[in-house]
Parts: structure tokens; sequence; C-alpha cells
């Protein structure tokens, strides 16, 4: 991953890229964590209150940043 000053460029094999700029990286980031808890509560490794907890974590994480 290539990471210039505000953008982060991120390269598959086939050679295409993806310009993201911070904003836009954290938020896929947040939404990729959120993702992971779904399935972890949908496999049963977690219960919905902590799914809560975890989904009001990131929600945080993201106004204090």
């Amino acid at each position: 991953m290539k990471r210039n000053e505000n953008e982060t460029t991120v390269t598959t094999e086939n050679t295409s890229s993806i310009d993201l700029t911070e904003e836009q990286e954290k938020e896929f980031v947040k939404a990729m964590k959120i993702g992971y808890y779904n399935v972890f509560y949908k496999q049963g490794l977690i219960t919905a209150e902590q799914l809560e907890k975890l989904i009001a974590l990131q929600e945080q994480s993201e106004q204090a940043a």
C-alpha cells in the first residue's frame, strides 16, 4: 500500500488502483470492522449486546478523531 500525504493508493495484482482520501480510508476501515462484528454475531461468537457495544465504540472513536 502506497501512502501519499492525503491519499492512500491500493494496488491489486491486476495493477488497477483505488485512490482514497484519509477520510474515505477511515470510513472504509470502520465499515470493515462493523462487518466483522456482524459476522461474529451471526456465528454466535458475540451477543447482540456485545455487537451493539462494539458498533457504538466505532462511532465514538470516529468522533474522537
